[in-house]
């Protein structure tokens, strides 16, 4: 076992594990998303992301000089066209369309067909387990990137970018935890069906097929769970993970009300939770936006199978109130806080999540979806060093204690010493 901090008694994965299962590690795992802040704070350009060797010595330098943390994960694309998997949606880069410091920016136009829709199901009971690819690969794709054209083209171009970052990804995966001891936090993702509809689609266009066809949505977004948990099972299996990601981007109730939610995009959400459960995979809800009102549905989910990352617009204390006894839950030190706060206020609010939220277990500190690129380093520094200050729990001794209060650890997490 290779300790993350000193005073460890887990390995990052087993600590991990022992989070998603909603039991009690050692201590509360802390695992960021860092993207563009590790090319400011390397003083790269966003652009420089692209290269492998700048992403990685960027990453480098944050986790040597604000960490560490205990889980990495594959966030980066070196191929722009990749995106589009995870985001059906014509893109401007920073370093291409964009400038090299600008972020990605995302273009709201009908990609999806209207009759796309009749196809998925009708082309899913013929091939129920690659309709997800052959959807993206001649529909999606063709329409999303000009210069790749269609037909076999389309696939004679993706497929080896694909697994170009498939064995990147792997590879640098090993490393970290060879050389760091890290936890991978999950080895593959998608979109949510649902949540590719609406991007692919574009909002107004798909606000009106939610008003006028919610069955031909909810019946196409079932037709592809079958081919989901067949591409996923396949990416866990090569990276060694059995943690995917799902991406709930516009699900929550800044999209649509909690019935809505209830009635369209959460049957598919359910079923491929639960599918997956059943190879054997654990899932990370990427939800962003507010979920409030759709947490009571969100506890239908198979309990310990799930971690449900939040991005600061959901109250993530009501999280834990309500799901926290049936998923684990991921965040969430907001981007302004961490953007425009002091070390003092970001020190006490993440105190307060681990007292709070990780009473129990069940809890991994991490920052409000991506951390913000104009984040101050020294807010990063101290989220990082809070689970160190206040996130031992109790030993069976009853000895561990605080680092900086010398409080025991007992009342740190929120009970009584």
């Amino acid at each position: 076992m290779r300790r993350i901090l000193e005073n460890d008694r887990m390995g990052a994965e087993e600590r991990l594990e022992t989070a998603l299962a909603l039991k009690v590690p050692d201590r509360v795992p802390v695992s960021p998303l860092i993207y563009y802040f590790a090319a400011r704070h390397a003083e790269m350009s966003h652009a420089d992301l692209y290269n492998p060797a700048k992403y990685n010595q960027a990453l480098d330098r944050c986790f040597f000089e604000l960490g560490p943390w205990d889980a990495v994960y594959p966030l980066n694309f070196y191929f722009p066209e990749i995106n589009s998997f995870l985001f059906p949606m014509k893109v401007l880069e920073p370093g291409r369309e964009l400038p090299e410091d600008s972020i990605r920016q995302f273009l709201e136009e009908e990609i999806m067909q209207f009759d796309d829709y009749d196809w998925i199901v009708s082309t899913s009971e013929r091939s129920p387990r690659l309709i997800h690819l052959r959807l993206f690969m001649e529909k999606w794709i063709p329409r999303i990137h000009d210069h790749i054209g269609g037909g076999l083209r389309s696939y004679g171009y993706m497929v080896p970018r694909m697994m170009i970052h498939l064995i990147r990804w792997r590879s640098e995966f090993k490393r970290w935890r060879k050389e760091r001891g890290l936890a991978l936090l999950y080895g593959y993702g998608y979109e949510a069906p649902f949540d590719n509809f609406s991007m692919a689609r574009g909002l107004l266009n798909f606000a009106r097929d939610l008003r006028s066809h919610p069955e031909e949505i909810r019946k196409a977004a079932e037709s592809q769970i079958e081919s989901y948990v067949f591409s996923m099972k396949l990416a866990s299996w090569y990276m060694g993970c059995n943690r995917v990601m799902i991406a709930l981007h516009r699900s929550s109730n800044h999209f649509m009300s909690p019935d809505m939610f209830r009635r369209i995009s959460f049957p598919s959400v359910k079923r491929l939770v639960e599918r997956l459960a059943e190879e054997g995979l654990y899932c990370v809800l990427h939800c962003d936006g507010d979920w409030e009102l759709n947490l009571e549905t969100l506890r239908e989910l198979p309990a310990g199978r799930c971690i449900a990352q939040f991005d600061g617009a959901t109250d993530i204390f009501r999280a834990k109130e309500i799901i926290g006894d049936r998923i684990c839950i991921y965040g969430d030190v907001p981007a302004d806080l961490l953007t425009l706060g002091s070390i003092d206020e970001v020190d006490e609010y993440c105190h307060r999540l681990i007292q709070e939220v990780g009473r129990g277990g069940g809890f991994i500190l991490g920052s409000g979806c991506e951390l913000a690129p104009t984040a101050k380093p020294e807010n990063v520094r101290v989220m990082m060093e809070a689970v160190k200050k206040y996130g031992y729990y109790e030993r069976s001794t009853g000895e561990d204690r605080g680092a900086s209060s010398g409080e025991p650890m007992k009342r740190c997490m929120g009970e009584e010493p």
